[in-house]
Formats: structure tokens, C-alpha cells, sequence
């Protein structure tokens, strides 16, 4: 927390889901990303009122093109207010436009002023970066690499992967920051082997790196053993 005007401000924590839309994710892929985001609302709202941050979220899809779909390059949605439409695939996988976007977001003046706590990105994909298109997907990823670092040297921004069924892991290797998953520090990537687990799979992953960046307590980001629950055990009541 910060203290703003003799007024005691909660830490802003940035989230931004990139979301893969193109033609490949068709029929229960990109169903299960659609019904995935109203109950990873209640989940990071619930997050949110438990740690007394203010929870800024962004949602880009790509196909041929990448489009802010909840928030924008200069400002995040606060999550309570969200509403979800539901995406439609369509086209190629110009993932490198979809970072390019999110670098631009992810400057001090589209945040929170000094009190920020470390940003989470989170991609989600079933496909590889177009062919044509990789060199530049590189280069983004770089940049992202930079952003909110200044002189420090140090990454300050997450980047988790979520690959589905036949995704290419060799890219999704080069997106994600190397963290600790099982005691086993790895990339920070997230296997989906079947369609109906994606809305799980997302869910533990945002939430785990959520509550991860407001500890802050190593270098290095920790989201512990995997659990994704059972279907019948969730409660995505709010109280």
C-alpha cells in the first residue's frame, strides 16, 4: 500500500490475458475460453478484496490482427466491472502483434503511478506464431523482457504460457519468464492436454500468479504444485 494525500491507496496489480482466437481454436477450444473468463471474474475479485489491491485487468485477442477486447493500451478495466462477449475465431496467429500491444500498455503512464505491483502476463494459445511472422515475435518478446525494468536489470514483468493440445512449446518457451513450478524452476508454461480442461487450467494459473506478484517475496515467481481441482469442488460464489 501507498499512502497518497495523507490517504492510505492500495497497490495496483496489472493483468493481461493475451488470448489466441485464430481459426485453429474452433469449436470446444474456443468454447472453453469463452466460459472461462466469467469465472475467473469471480475468482480474481475474490482475490482481490482478500489481499486489498486493486486489480486492473486487460484482454487482447489475436488472430490476423490483435484487438483489445476488455481495457485498452491506456487503461485496464477494474475487474469487477467487466463484462465478457464471447470471441469467434477467424484467420492466422499474428501472436507478435498481440505483445507488440501489450508492451505499449505496459508503461508507468498506463499504470499505476509508483505504487504497482509486478505485472502478470498470461498467454494462451493452441498454435504457432505465423511462419512469416517469428523473427518479429522474438523481437517483442525482448522488449517485453525491458518493460518497467529502467536501470535495474531486472525483468519485472511475468509472462506465463498456457499451451492447447499440439501447441508448439519450443515458442511458448521463448515467451515465458523461468519460475518455480514444483519446487523445479522451468519456464512458467502450463500444458492443456484436453479442451475441457482449459477453464481450470486458467483459472489456477491467474489466480496462483496473482496472489505470487502481491507476496513479492523472492526474485523469482513461485506458483507452487499444480492443483486444478475438480469440477464439483468449485465455488465460485461471491460474498
Amino acid at each position: 500500500m501507498g499512502v497518497r494525500d495523507g490517504i492510505i491507496t492500495k497497490d495496483e496489480l496489472n493483468l493481461i490475458l493475451i488470448l489466441d482466437n485464430s481459426y485453429s481454436m474452433v469449436n470446444g477450444r474456443i468454447a472453453q475460453l469463452n466460459s472461462a473468463i466469467p469465472t475467473l471474474k469471480n475468482s480474481l475479485i475474490k482475490v482481490a478484496r482478500e489481499n486489498n489491491v486493486d486489480l486492473k485487468i486487460r484482454i487482447i485477442a489475436f488472430s490476423d490482427e490483435a484487438k483489445w477486447v476488455i481495457g485498452s493500451e491506456k487503461e485496464g478495466a477494474d475487474i469487477e466491472t467487466i463484462t465478457w462477449k464471447d470471441l469467434t475465431v477467424v484467420g492466422g496467429t499474428a501472436t507478435n502483434k498481440a505483445i507488440r500491444a501489450v508492451n505499449k500498455a505496459l508503461s508507468k503512464k498506463n499504470l499505476g503511478g509508483d505504487h504497482i505491483l509486478p505485472p502478470v502476463v498470461i498467454l494462451v494459445t493452441d498454435g504457432n506464431c505465423n511462419r512469416e511472422d517469428h523473427d518479429d515475435y522474438l523481437k517483442a518478446i525482448e522488449e517485453l523482457k525491458k518493460r518497467l525494468a529502467g536501470n535495474t536489470g531486472k525483468e519485472k514483468v511475468t509472462r506465463i504460457a498456457i499451451g492447447v493440445e499440439g501447441y508448439n512449446r519450443t515458442e511458448l518457451e521463448e515467451f515465458a519468464s523461468v519460475g518455480r513450478i514444483a519446487d523445479v524452476e522451468q519456464p512458467l508454461i502450463f500444458d492443456v492436454d484436453k479442451a475441457t480442461d482449459l477453464g481450470k487450467v486458467i483459472n489456477w494459473v491467474t489466480v496462483t500468479s496473482i496472489i505470487s506478484s502481491i507476496a513479492e517475496e523472492e526474485d523469482i515467481i513461485d506458483l507452487g504444485d499444480p492443483d486444478w481441482g475438480d469440477d464439483e469442488d468449485d465455488d465460485d460464489s461471491i460474498k
